[in-house]
């Protein structure tokens, strides 16, 4: 599972919080994408309770199988942190106070103006002969042990100091040990499911010999990552040009990025301003657009106008359109567009409209029928989709729709 020269990593967290569903673990995800741009892969991650013979099961079980792992939580100052203390039991070693953590800890109290306490202290104690490694974040050090040769850290639980304590202590210790790290390509595709990019790159014949190929679905969105050693990076050019040239119309980038990252940039680099009308997704859009920085440069505001006097009053949707329509149809679609265009001034406009369910549908109009218009200039585009599962799913996927819509549309070189 890892030797030396190609060293593989477990992750360990620990904290009966994150077996009861009331935190969520994202631990995995960001070790996994920190160690992949080594080239070193995390191949277990396990998730114990604030039980100290779990604990130490799966730290001895990992460290007979991994030349690296990592444990998350366990060493603050209260009676169910028992990592530090499971590991200075494996280890061998005492528990002792960390003099200088200690004085980091009380000067930061001290700053905050808050009473500096033994217990506050009790978030220096380290396993004594551990390389300390210093948390910008938060109070708890990691640390770093090894057991048999083999690398044991002990982060902080909480995901901004585990990431802290992981960029500016654990990556730099273990880049001398990763070796050359792979060749990638990442290409980001959006409304193309995994079962129609296999149909249109069988797996049979791609990506072909010496490339590994992994995809990471969300609703909407497909992440596809080749990889291969430096050896063979003519093979993994030939297996991107094959997968860009295929499913050339669905990317939107070639980097990890979210959709609306990619049309902020799109918009600012065509110096274009957008503005969105939004009634079944609730504010999605604007709310995905605004989450990019610098977006204010190009988003210029938008409605939710869920209510069809909201689309009358605040669009000047015409209420005959409606009427006659309905407020699931390409008309109403488009005249929200035009509408939040002229009344923000922006070179684009946006109009989403749908069912989202799980009720309102109707055989004509299931639910999730959902009809996106885009304006700008002198084009005017309307689209219909049926997107299928509950309704987060269905506001999600209108939301990715209709971006790809403005990226198309950028694409083709919008006015």
């Amino acid at each position: 599972m890892g030797t030396p020269d190609k060293p593989a990593a477990e992750l360990i967290c620990t904290g009966s919080e994150l077996l009861s569903g009331r935190t969520v673990n994202t631990h995995a995800v960001t070790l996994a994408g920190l160690l992949a741009e080594l080239g070193i892969p995390l191949v277990r991650e396990t998730t114990v309770p604030d039980d100290p013979a779990a604990i130490r099961d799966a730290i001895a079980q990992a460290l007979a199988r991994a030349p690296i792992v990592i444990t998350s939580g366990g060493l603050g100052p209260t009676s169910d942190d028992l990592t530090r203390d499971v590991a200075a039991e494996l280890a061998g070693a005492p528990v002792a106070m960390h003099e200088p953590s200690r004085e980091r800890i009380r000067l930061r109290y001290e700053n905050a103006g808050r009473i500096f306490t033994e217990i506050a202290a009790r978030h220096a104690l380290v396993v004594q002969g551990a390389a300390i490694l210093e948390n910008r974040v938060g109070l708890c050090p990691g640390e770093l042990l090894m057991i048999n040769g083999r690398r044991l850290f002990l982060l902080p639980g909480p995901p901004a100091e585990f990431r802290a304590v992981l960029e500016d202590g654990v990556l730099p210790l273990l880049r001398a040990c990763a070796g050359t790290p792979p060749l990638r390509r990442i290409l980001m595709t959006c409304c193309i499911g995994e079962s129609d990019i296999l149909r249109l790159l069988p797996e049979s014949e791609f990506p072909g010999p010496n490339v590994e190929i992994a995809y990471c679905a969300k609703p909407g969105r497909v992440e596809i990552r080749l990889t291969s050693d430096p050896a063979h990076s003519a093979a993994l050019e030939r297996a991107a040009a094959r997968a860009r040239e295929t499913l050339r119309e669905w990317i939107y980038a070639e980097r990890a990025c979210e959709l609306e990252e990619a049309v902020v940039e799109q918009l600012r680099a065509a110096g274009k301003t957008l503005a969105i009308a939004e009634s079944c997704t609730g504010g999605l859009a604007g709310h995905r657009i605004t989450n990019v920085p610098g977006s204010s440069a190009i988003f210029l505001g938008g409605v939710v106008a869920y209510a069809n006097e909201s689309k009358i009053r605040d669009l000047g949707v015409p209420a005959a359109a409606i009427e006659q329509f309905g407020a699931v149809s390409p008309e109403t679609a488009r005249a929200m567009a035009e509408g939040v265009r002229a009344r923000f001034g922006a070179d684009i406009g946006l109009g989403i409209t749908g069912i989202a369910g799980p009720g309102g549908g109707s055989p004509e109009k299931p639910v999730g029928t959902v009809v996106i218009a885009i304006v700008s200039g002198d084009l005017a585009r309307v689209r219909e989709f049926r997107f299928n599962g509950p309704r987060a799913i269905v506001k999600e996927m209108s939301a990715t729709a209709a971006l790809d819509q403005v990226r198309r549309a950028l694409a083709e070189g919008a006015s």
